[in-house]
């Protein structure tokens, strides 16, 4: 199935346009280069089990395209071992070359291990907020396992401050970068200026909130409507909203 077919397929079941066979539905999203990596995790684990999260991508591929008759394309079995990635590893928050690499997938680069694609705030935001979802840290997790070491933290930090942002949108809160202050003594004295450096930092993070605001809903159609057999969506959908909720606030 060609990547325009696949998506236009996958939008219509998406927007509940037309009923489709399951399988056809299921091939959309295998082929589509709009789906989201948490969902191709789905359908895979929902068809085979945990058991393929210990697969090799060349396994998993010539699984995928056997029993569900597809071409599974490069991009799609790129996120989907992303995905596997942040759920068994833990590179996504101790190497800041994979880190970088993780958050390109995410939004739909191809993985290119032999050449280093810096990724930007929108990359990182939606890498961020979709490993949040597969894998939620907890509290007691060690530093080493779901803490970010200071090598990311920084990459966070430097590319921020590149792409103008003088504080970090709430998703991005863990950089730790705060300069208004600085900001505020250095143009105490013209205030225009300063309200002018406030509002248009104020529209940059609202921008990466409303990034995140439409890919969150697009994931959440996307999940309301993939037909999986066995897989426990609900827990998914509460952890999605709940993150809907705070990018909005």
């Amino acid at each position: 199935m060609q990547s325009k077919a696949a998506n236009t397929l996958m939008r219509s079941a998406t927007n509940n346009q037309t009923r489709l066979p399951r399988s056809t539905v299921l091939k959309s999203f295998l082929s589509s280069d709009e789906t989201y990596a948490t969902i191709l995790l789905l359908i895979v684990t929902d068809k085979y089990g945990t058991e393929c999260l210990e697969w090799s991508p060349e396994t998993i591929k010539l699984e995928i395209e056997d029993d569900f008759g597809v071409d599974l394309p490069k991009q799609n079995l790129d996120k989907l071992m992303a995905a596997i990635t942040i759920i068994t590893t833990n590179f996504f928050y101790q190497d800041p070359v994979r880190f970088v690499e993780l958050c390109n997938v995410f939004s739909g680069d191809d993985a290119e291990p032999n050449e280093f694609d810096p990724a930007d705030v929108d990359e990182i935001a939606w890498g961020l907020s979709e490993s949040f979802l597969l894998w939620p840290p907890e509290d007691s997790d060690s530093n080493y396992d779901t803490k970010f070491s200071a090598e990311v933290l920084e990459y966070i930090r430097q590319t921020l401050i590149e792409e103008g942002f003088l504080s970090a949108p709430d998703v991005l809160n863990i950089s730790g970068l705060d300069e208004t202050s600085f900001v505020r003594d250095t143009w105490s004295g013209d205030p225009e200026m300063y309200q002018a450096i406030y509002e248009l930092q104020e529209a940059k993070k609202l921008e990466i909130k409303q990034f995140l605001m439409d890919n969150f809903s697009d994931l959440k159609a996307q999940l309301k409507v993939v037909p999986l057999e066995d897989a426990n969506k609900e827990e998914l959908m509460a952890r999605l909203e709940r993150s809907q909720r705070a990018a909005a606030e």
